[in-house]
């Protein structure tokens, strides 16, 4: 297995390219092993020393590294990952029916339909804005969401009122909103009842 490297913007993060599916039409960013409660990669990413954030794309894993020396911490990543997808490991598990975490991350997710967006007047759940809901046995919710464009005035007020309506939920002990790009959102990420709303056919 041959796994490619390609540089990015930012001089401290990487991507990896495995040359095999890692997370199919999705984009799902970490900031923090606790972040990661589902994917198992992740967290072992952020077991290696000097690895700030993980990024699962449809095809490769970006690292972020935390002022380290690539020198080094590229082999320990390429090492992981190889045994990783050499052993045909998950990349992102479910959390098992009736568990706490995975109870509180719908009760986030269904929070969040409260939160409305001021430009398409209709909720942010359905719209397709939220991109993932992670929650914590001890109360902990990473709720990773988009807009609908990069410098969408109504960014500040729909990550506050995310944040606010996830707090809101009992049991939340803590609540970080990460905002990303990847993938931009398009359309044909809402829900069927957000295309009837808005008259859109598949």
């Amino acid at each position: 297995m041959f796994i490619q490297t390609e540089a990015t913007d930012s001089p401290e993060r990487i991507k990896f390219l495995p040359g095999r599916p890692v997370l199919p039409g999705r984009v799902l960013s970490y900031d923090s092993c606790d972040a990661a409660l589902r994917s198992p990669l992740a967290r072992a990413l952020f077991e290696i020393d000097g690895v700030a954030g993980v990024a699962l794309g449809p095809d490769y894993v970006a690292v972020t590294q935390a002022g380290g020396d690539w020198k080094f911490l590229k082999p320990m990543v390429l090492g992981l990952l190889m045994d990783h997808f050499l052993a045909d490991a998950p990349v992102l598990v479910e959390a098992a029916p009736g568990g706490e975490g995975e109870t509180l991350a719908d009760q986030v997710r269904e929070a969040l339909r409260l939160v409305i967006d001021p430009e398409l007047g209709f909720n942010i759940v359905d719209l397709g804005l939220i991109y993932d809901v992670a929650a914590t046995p001890d109360g902990a919710v990473h709720v990773t969401m988009t807009t609908t464009t990069r410098g969408c005035p109504a960014t500040n007020y729909l990550k506050e009122g995310s944040r606010e309506a996830a707090g809101s939920v009992e049991g939340t002990r803590a609540v970080e909103v990460e905002l990303t790009y990847e993938p931009p959102w398009t359309p044909q990420m809402m829900s069927p009842e957000a295309k009837s709303h808005f008259n859109m056919f598949d």
